[in-house]
C-alpha cells in the first residue's frame, strides 16, 4: 500500500532584484505557474485574480494592473481587492478571471499572500422585550432612594 506524501507549501518574498509590481504573486499549482493578484486566503483556499486569463476573456491587462495599483497604494492593508473591485463597479468584469486554488495542490508561492479574516457577520444576541400587562403594578427598582 502506497502512502500519499503531502508536499509542504513554500512561501517566498519577491527576490531582491525584482523590479515589478509588489502586489503580483506567482503561484505554482499542479506543476503549472500563473501570475496572480491574491484576493484572500480563506479556509485552505487561495482566491486570486489570474492575470494570465486576461487576454482569453478580453479584459485589458493594463486596466486590471491600474486598478490593482490603486488598491495596493490606498487600501491593501484594510480590504481585499475583491471588495475594492466591487466598490469601483468592476465585479462583473473581474469575476471572469477569479480562480480558487486549494492549498493542498499549491506547492510554491512567490510574492505577497494577504490574508483577511472574513468569517462572516458577527451575531449579536438581543434579549426579547417582554410585554408587561397593564393590570400589573410596575416598580422601578433601578433608582435607589436615599433616606426618605
Amino acid at each position: 500500500m502506497r502512502k500519499n506524501k503531502k508536499v509542504p507549501l513554500i512561501i517566498e518574498p519577491h527576490p531582491d532584484d525584482y523590479k515589478g509590481y509588489e502586489f503580483i504573486t506567482l503561484i505554482k499549482y499542479n506543476d503549472s505557474h500563473s501570475l496572480n493578484i491574491i484576493d484572500n486566503v480563506v479556509k485552505k483556499k487561495i482566491m486570486a485574480y489570474v492575470l494570465d486569463l486576461c487576454n482569453p476573456v478580453n479584459i485589458p491587462e493594463e486596466e486590471v494592473i491600474e486598478l490593482a495599483e490603486d488598491w495596493h497604494t490606498n487600501y491593501s492593508e484594510d480590504i481585499p481587492i475583491s471588495i475594492y473591485f466591487s466598490k469601483m463597479g468592476h465585479t462583473h468584469k473581474m469575476c471572469k478571471i477569479l480562480r480558487c486554488f486549494p492549498l493542498d495542490y499549491v506547492t510554491r508561492v512567490i510574492g505577497p499572500l494577504p490574508e483577511f479574516p472574513m468569517t462572516g457577520p458577527m451575531k449579536i444576541r438581543k434579549r426579547k422585550r417582554k410585554h408587561i400587562p397593564a393590570n400589573l403594578p410596575f416598580q422601578d427598582k433601578t433608582r435607589k432612594r436615599r433616606g426618605l
